[in-house]
């Protein structure tokens, strides 16, 4: 074993418990502090654990003999098959020398990084914004991202190097083997794009001519948790616009307006649109990984998609019901997004959900499960 990820939940958070989960990671890794070499740790933690966490991180230096120390506070963390919110819990990785970058500045395929930034301008300020979407549920993306922030923008500590970390980004890489990323918002086009041809504000009265409510196929009510969203498609890139109102005569009532002309259609949460995009993703892993299943797997997702949103957290049980035997690092921020090289390629959302899977890269490891 080269790798041990431990996820614990406790009624207090303190130092001791979380060093208990560090030593419990180690054991599953079979790794010894004076002999053998951890390369990385990944130390995340519920909102509980903010006032200890450099102490946290310190430990984890102190036992590993390794500065790589990455993470922070999050929202939520996935273990033991749910998320856990309420109560105080902590998830450490540790990872030996198989999961080392390579030293030199060549791109690598299989070198996937993790990042936490605290907001929304943070992108746009550190990388370019692609100009459409990817439209495949399979995203070719190199860097899985989170908005790290708490309630009402609540600022939550974060962690590189083992020290906390006042840089609005921060980030750890991974060398992994046959990385495979999928990006799943669990909403589902209603049309295709249609043309508004009238509008008052933020009221949207006709689309192709029609009723708005009509023409784009808009149901009876709004979908929950997420609600209804109106993609508007420019030349360059797309916004979105949450529908707020449904109105008898065919109008929608909208967060913000739309002009004549422009290319619109409505997109719904659709109950089972996560299940029917793991069917398509299932013939590609079994392609990736030669007919098994995935060793590892890390799933980013937004807030809406966690249980402090709603009880009945299907989505996440869906993807645990699909890949049984994958060992998981699930972590739950305010939005997640996807990157490829210096390019957002999935801008920050606060419904999407993002998944990769890999192997571990050291030598003949399948061979070993």
């Amino acid at each position: 074993m080269s790798h041990g990820i431990s996820v614990q939940a406790f009624k207090q958070a303190s130092v001791d418990s979380a060093v208990q989960v560090l030593q419990s990671a180690i054991n599953k890794a079979a790794l010894r502090r004076h002999s053998d070499y951890i390369s990385r740790v990944i130390l995340l933690c519920t909102p509980h654990y903010a006032p200890y966490l450099e102490d946290i991180a310190h430990a984890c230096m102190s036992k590993t003999n390794c500065m790589n120390v990455w993470g922070g506070c999050v929202s939520g963390l996935l273990g033991d098959g749910q998320v856990h919110s309420n109560q105080a819990t902590v998830l450490i990785g540790v990872f030996d020398h198989a999961f080392e970058p390579p030293a030199n500045e060549i791109a690598d395929a299989n070198v996937l990084k993790l990042c936490m930034v605290e907001h929304e301008q943070v992108l746009s300020d550190s990388w370019t914004l692609a100009e459409h979407e990817p439209d495949s549920v399979h995203v070719q993306a190199d860097t899985l991202g989170l908005l790290s922030y708490g309630a009402n923008y609540a600022k939550m500590p974060r962690i590189e190097h083992g020290r906390a970390c006042g840089d609005p980004v921060s980030f750890t890489d991974l060398k992994v083997s046959k990385p495979l990323v999928f990006n799943s918002e669990g909403l589902t086009f209603l049309t295709e794009p249609k043309i508004v041809t009238e509008s008052n504000g933020l009221f949207l009265i006709r689309v192709d001519e029609d009723k708005a409510a009509a023409s784009l196929a808009c149901p009876d009510q709004q979908t929950r948790p997420v609600g209804l969203r109106l993609q508007v498609l420019h030349d360059e890139g797309e916004i979105w616009i949450p529908v707020m109102d449904i109105h008898a005569d065919g109008t929608l009532g909208l967060a913000a307006p739309v002009m004549k002309g422009q290319k619109v259609r409505l997109a719904a949460r659709a109950p089972g649109a996560l299940v029917q995009e793991i069917e398509e993703w299932k013939p590609l892993i079994q392609n990736n990984f030669n007919g098994r299943s995935p060793q590892l797997g890390i799933l980013f997702s937004g807030f809406e998609r966690s249980q402090m949103c709603h009880e009945d957290e299907t989505d996440i049980v869906n993807v645990l019901d699909a890949f049984p035997n994958v060992e998981w690092i699930g972590t739950f921020g305010q939005a997640a997004w996807l990157n490829r090289d210096e390019t957002v390629v999935t801008p920050a959302r606060n419904n999407r959900l993002i998944v990769c899977l890999f192997d571990n890269p050291l030598p003949n490891s399948a061979k070993l499960d």
